[in-house]
């Protein structure tokens, strides 16, 4: 398998590490299958002969003159850009007018192509994902969802596969990826990497997402947000929030949908649900106890929403709490 890593200046250490450590020790667990898959060879390609790591490593490159139809699979490595407005800039600035082209004859000629994190956007840049479904790190998803329309996105989702297409959410999720692209050619492999890595099977960002910094993109969204904290005790309406932020509830409903892709009630639902897993993971409150202090009336409407929201319950994530 040929696999080309494409950096650019400022790639983002740790993703690309995490690439290049998930393949390397696919690479070195293989022949202990009793029909190995070929081995993995990766090169980092990139406009130049060398790029700079955000940590300021110098990362040697094979210029992207050649075609990308020689590879199997092009996975772009993430950059050390977490602001979605600095981001959008550092993909459209004119250097980067071959690496988007070059994405796109990739596609073209038939190339995988994958991301993770912030890498997403240069995929998404170039047109490649348009009409695809796609994930990208938690917080750029209102970002992601308004400057990319065309893209199907789901940043709840920590893996996303389209047609010659996988996209990852936020960094840590490049082992993800990695172990994905390996699943491609052997499934065996994968598992097997993967517990070396101990790795666990994650399906979903939710568990991770701060709800105050998804609202940031829009400021109705974060007074919203804000509106809910205060009065997070409380069962309400969505229309007494409206009304108290001075808009029609239409309006709330249009904000938090172009801004989240949810509704203001599914909303109302994850703040109330994170400040409920802070409860309990940092006191020893009863499930009824935490379900009153988040507006529930009792102990099965939290673990419902639990449940409903991130597949788990109070108890599962009372023992996830840091030791």
């Amino acid at each position: 398998m040929d696999v080309g890593i494409l950096v650019v200046d400022g790639v983002a250490d740790f993703g690309l590490g995490v690439l290049l450590g998930a393949f390397g020790m696919a690479n070195a667990l293989r022949k202990e299958l009793d029909e190995p898959p070929a081995e993995w060879r990766i090169r980092m390609v990139a406009s130049g002969t060398s790029v700079r790591s955000a940590n300021g490593s110098l990362v040697p490159t094979t210029p992207i003159t050649d075609s990308p139809g020689s590879l199997d699979i092009l996975a772009v490595a993430a950059v050390d850009i977490l602001d979605p407005e600095p981001l959008a800039g550092f993909v459209t600035d004119p250097r980067h007018v071959g690496v988007l082209e070059y994405l796109r004859a990739a596609r073209s000629d038939g190339v995988h192509l994958a991301a993770a994190c912030t890498g997403t956007f240069f995929l998404a840049e170039s047109g490649v994902l348009d009409g695809s479904p796609a994930t990208t790190s938690w917080w750029l998803g209102a970002h992601f969802r308004a400057r990319y329309p065309r893209v199907e996105l789901d940043e709840s989702c920590i893996l996303c596969r389209g047609d010659g297409l996988t996209t990852a959410g936020a960094s840590l999720s490049h082992v993800d990826l990695a172990l994905s692209l390996v699943y491609r050619t052997s499934p065996d492999l994968a598992e097997r990497v993967r517990r070396y890595l101990t790795v666990g099977h994650r399906e979903s960002q939710a568990p991770y997402v701060i709800p105050e910094v998804v609202a940031r993109s829009n400021p109705l969204v974060v007074r919203y947000e804000k509106w809910v904290r205060e009065h997070i005790s409380q069962q309400f309406l969505i229309s007494t929030a409206a009304r108290d932020l001075g808009v029609t509830e239409r309006s709330l409903q249009r904000a938090t949908r172009a801004a989240l892709g949810m509704s203001p009630k599914d909303f109302a639902d994850d703040i109330r649900l994170d400040r409920a897993t802070r409860l309990l993971r940092t006191t020893d409150l009863t499930v009824g106890a935490v379900a009153g202090a988040v507006g529930y009336v009792n102990a099965g409407a939290l673990r419902a929403l639990a449940r409903r929201r991130r597949g788990v319950s109070p108890a599962e994530i009372r023992a996830g709490r840091t030791r």
